[in-house]
């Protein structure tokens, strides 16, 4: 293989290429209590007459959690939150002298709790008051948990430990009683295993969603998914300290994963738009569209999570966590979908959410800045399953004219898109990154070309000046757009500054005597014949310069001096094409080397053993 490397060498020498409202985690006594006033609705339950408040939470069990873990933030009345809503003498729920009947569903797995009794505005919805019959409402409630129940199962998930003799049998408990500000939520006792759900009895004054066979029939099975799976995880962890935004962002992703029909998840991603002056974002004035497609208005649009991707993906705070399906619907469409089960498995050994999928694409042959690259690309192209119902990923500008300068900073785990819009003429497009954090910071650049296909290249800026170069940029060349995306990927490393001058001028920066990788841009030979610096051929040898001529003395003193001599032959090579195509023919067996050294490895031994043994042989006749 040396042998083979050392000639390569000597061939790629004559060629080289050009260088390269919730208070989530934050609790206190004020907000907890607003918290659960809000769930329950004003004076702590909601009774007939009152009106309904206007925050609701898609999933309840972040306050009932954070219950759990600071009781003593609890006033007298919200106490009540702690405990099932069936309890000897328990006033706070159903009420004194209210009837709380039972349903078990015939898949043996839930018990569901319900009232047919209205004085306290918790009675079921179509309720007829007659105990003999059963509401239709409780009947696709057990539905939906049934199987919800036997999906999460089918996904390898240990099944529930069950909860002993609580709520008369050992079966998951469901409370159905009116809820005005949540879906639901999932709580427990003593432990995680007796844990239970409280659902909305009605399900009134919720979002809109796209279930064919009604809002109500979407509200019934979204919770039922969701929530059950809360119940699922609680025996992984219960520590929404580390873990609340990734519990709400997987049981969101679990809703539409059973009920993909359903599409409640887009109330949290963002409403659709036009964009009529194409600046990337949407602007007062400009229409926006309900998630059923009919037209929202034109003010008072919400930013929800695609307005917002230099919030930290992890961000807690009753609503972003639920856009951020976007980034397990990642996971799970590109590394398949035991990958969400697996990161569960990691927490349940005590670690934090984020660093369970670290951990996870590691073992993957990954990582977490490699999967949010990619990540970030997707959610700009808008490359998923749902991508008509998603808007526009947020640009944070846009510029139709240069020379730019971009400043600020970014926060752990965030990201900012600034778009790139050429004049007529075909000119070069060159960022200068200046002492920003190679360590914490990367960057993509997507080039759009005249098809609408798009190239991609890699930046690591430098601690210290870099420069990044394409040619060719204008809607009389070869790319017609371009997005620059700014990306912290490091789950610790918060403000990180941000300084970039984007001009036309072309510049290529002489490479470092000792740097161990490449960089920069330039029309050099390689480049010149391929005519992209971001062609496939150039990219395999510009990892074969940063891993085998930048390693020792000669590769290096030979790509100094290919630096100061290669530039004026390109530049002639780029202007004929029949010396592009010769170029390219030249290249062909150095770049198919490299890519296949077995390969060529076997042809010599194939047809190099022959001619050795005649040598041989030769040389023992003439002796």
């Amino acid at each position: 293989m040396h042998l083979l490397k050392n000639f390569l060498f000597l061939l790629v020498s004559l060629f080289l290429l050009t260088p390269g409202g919730f208070s989530g985690a934050e609790v206190d006594q004020s907000s907890i209590n607003q918290d659960i006033n809000a769930l329950f609705g004003r004076n702590m339950l909601y009774r007939q007459g009152e009106t309904a408040p206007q925050t609701i939470y898609k999933s309840g069990t972040p306050i009932a959690l954070s219950a759990k873990m600071y009781p003593e933030y609890l006033t007298p009345e919200n106490r009540f939150i702690l405990r099932r809503p069936v309890d000897s003498n328990d006033t706070d729920f159903y009420g004194t002298g209210v009837i709380v009947l039972t349903y078990d569903t015939p898949g043996g797995h839930i018990r569901i709790h319900y009232t047919e009794d209205n004085r306290q505005g918790d009675a079921v919805s179509g309720y007829d008051g007659n105990p003999a019959t059963i509401p239709r409402f409780v009947i696709d409630t057990g539905v939906a948990f049934e199987n919800s129940y036997s999906h999460i199962l089918g996904l390898g998930y240990a099944d529930l430990p069950g909860d002993g003799t609580r709520g008369g049998d050992n079966r998951l408990d469901v409370y159905l009683l009116h809820l005005p500000g949540s879906y639901g939520y999932t709580s427990f006792e003593q432990t995680p295993s007796d844990a239970y759900i409280v659902f909305d009895s009605t399900f009134t004054d919720k979002p809109a969603n796209l279930d064919p066979a009604g809002r109500q029939a979407g509200d019934i099975k979204v919770t039922a998914a969701h929530e059950l799976f809360h119940a699922f995880h609680f025996q992984l962890s219960t520590d929404i300290t580390k873990n609340g935004w990734w519990m709400e962002a997987s049981s969101t992703w679990m809703e539409d994963e059973i009920y993909p029909e359903v599409k409640d998840y887009l109330n949290y991603v963002g409403s659709r738009y036009d964009d009529a002056n194409d600046n990337g974002k949407w602007d007062t004035g400009e229409t926006y569209y309900t998630i059923l497609g009919t037209k929202a208005g034109t003010t008072g649009r919400a930013d929800k999570w695609f307005d917002r991707p230099g919030s930290p993906l992890d961000t807690y705070n009753g609503s972003y966590e639920y856009g951020s399906i976007i980034w397990v619907k990642y996971l799970s469409e590109t590394r398949g979908i035991d990958i969400i089960k697996n990161i569960w498995n990691r927490t349940g050994n005590g670690s934090a959410a984020i660093s369970a999928i670290s951990a996870q694409l590691i073992s993957l042959n990954s990582s977490l800045n490699v999967e949010l690259k990619s990540f970030r690309q997707k959610v700009l192209l808008r490359e998923f399953a749902d991508r008509e119902y998603y808007p526009p990923a947020k640009q944070e500008a846009s510029f139709s004219t240069l020379p730019q300068t971009i400043t600020g900073s970014l926060s752990h785990l965030a990201a900012r898109y600034y778009d790139f819009k050429p004049d007529t003429a075909a000119k070069p497009l060159t960022f200068k990154f200046t002492n920003m954090n190679s360590g914490t910071l990367t960057a993509l650049l997507l080039l759009k070309k005249n098809d609408g296909s798009f190239d991609r290249l890699d930046i690591l800026p430098d601690s210290a000046a870099a420069v990044k170069s394409v040619g060719d940029f204008g809607s009389g060349g070869t790319y017609r757009r371009a997005t620059l995306i700014i990306m912290n990927n490091d789950p610790a490393s918060e403000n990180q500054p941000i300084s970039i001058e984007v001009t036309n001028e072309e510049q290529v920066p002489a490479p470092p005597a000792n740097s161990g990788g490449g960089g920069g841009g330039g029309c050099f030979i390689a480049t010149a014949a391929y005519g992209s610096p971001l062609a496939p051929e150039v990219d395999t040898l510009r990892r074969f310069r940063d891993a085998y001529l930048l390693t020792n003395p000669a590769g290096r003193a030979f790509v100094s001096i290919y630096y100061r001599l290669s530039p004026n032959a390109a530049a002639f090579i780029s202007r004929h094409e029949g010396l592009r195509t010769a170029t390219r023919l030249s290249l062909y067996p150095v770049v198919y080397g490299i890519q296949h050294p077995y390969a060529v490895l076997s042809v010599i031994f194939i047809f190099g053993t022959p001619a050795f043994v005649t040598i041989i042989k030769r040389r023992k006749r003439r002796s």
